[in-house]
Formats: C-alpha cells, sequence, structure tokens
C-alpha cells in the first residue's frame, strides 16, 4: 500500500513538474516573441500587455506553488521512504517471530521426546544402582566365603599343627615311658 502511494506521489510529482517546465518554455517564447516588439506599439497593445502581465504573474506564482508544492512533496517522500523501511523491519521481524513460532509445536515435541528419555534414563539409573547394590552384596559373600575358606584353612593347618605336636608328644611320651620303664627295671 505505501510502495503505490509513494509511486502515485512520484508519478504526480514528475507531471507536475513537466508541466511547469512547458508552462515555463511557453511563458519563456511568449517574452521572446514580445521582446522584438518596439515600444511605439506599446500604447496601442496596452490592454493585451496588462492581460499578458497578469498572465505573467499568475503563471509565477503557480510556479512559486508549484515548487512549494515539489519540495512538500520530497518531504511526504522521504517521510514514506522512512515509515516503509520502518515497516520493513516490523515485517521481518514479525517473519522471523512467525517461523520461530511455527517452529515451536517441534521444539515442544523435541522436549517431551527429552523428557521420555530422561525417565527412562532414570529408570535405568535406578536399575544399574539396584544390580550394583546387588553385587556389592554379592561380592560381600565372596569376600566372607572366602575369609571363612582361609579361615577354615588356617584351622585345618593349625589342627594338623596340633596333631602333629600332639602324635610328636605322644611318640616322645612312649618313648619317655619306654625309657623310665626301662629305667625302673
Amino acid at each position: 500500500m505505501l510502495e503505490t502511494l509513494r509511486e502515485r506521489l512520484l508519478s504526480v510529482q514528475q507531471d507536475f513538474a513537466s508541466g511547469l517546465k512547458t508552462l515555463s518554455d511557453k511563458s519563456k517564447e511568449a517574452k521572446v516573441k514580445s521582446k522584438p516588439r518596439t515600444v511605439p506599439y506599446l500604447p496601442r497593445y496596452s490592454a493585451g500587455l496588462e492581460l499578458l502581465s497578469r498572465y505573467e504573474d499568475t503563471w509565477a506564482a503557480l510556479h512559486r506553488r508549484a515548487k512549494e508544492c515539489a519540495n512538500a512533496g520530497e518531504l511526504v517522500d522521504s517521510e514514506v521512504v522512512m515509515l516503509s523501511a520502518h515497516w520493513e523491519k516490523k515485517k521481518t521481524s514479525l517473519i522471523e517471530l512467525q517461523e520461530q513460532l511455527q517452529q515451536l509445536p517441534g521444539l515442544i515435541a523435541d522436549l517431551e521426546s527429552m523428557t521420555a528419555n530422561l525417565a527412562h534414563l532414570e529408570a535405568s539409573f535406578e536399575e544399574v544402582e539396584n544390580h550394583l547394590l546387588h553385587l556389592e552384596d554379592l561380592c560381600g559373600q565372596c569376600e566372607l566365603e572366602r575369609y571363612k575358606h582361609t579361615q577354615s584353612q588356617h584351622l585345618e593347618n593349625y589342627k594338623k599343627s596340633k596333631r602333629k605336636e600332639l602324635e610328636t608328644f605322644k611318640g616322645f611320651r612312649k618313648t619317655t615311658d619306654v625309657t623310665s620303664s626301662i629305667c625302673f627295671l
């Protein structure tokens, strides 16, 4: 809408300027034609001269007003150009906003998908944590079994060493009993 208004103003301004140029050219031609006339003829055509003078004054006033209108048109044109640029920026911003708003449902779907993935990951982490706790319990049981086994081996070794000592002691005692019986004899 602003572009068509601007185009119309430019075409009116050009038409007006060309019309003024045509009028000023005709006015100059009229002045050139009237200059060759000599002074003796002036009294005869004084009514035409007066009419021509008024006509020239009117055209000069029209020319001044046309220049003023052209200046005002240029001001309006510059304002229209500034407004057009301003609204183009607003339009660009609005288009960008619209594009971002169109991407919003996709973003929401992605967020929902991520939320579901996070919930799934949370469940997986809890499951892994439970398995780790179970593994820790199993490791503790294995260590306890190892410790029991080690302790039972120590006990078994201790028992063996004590049996050997006992057998040695019994063997020593038999030999001492035999020697003491021999000594009594």
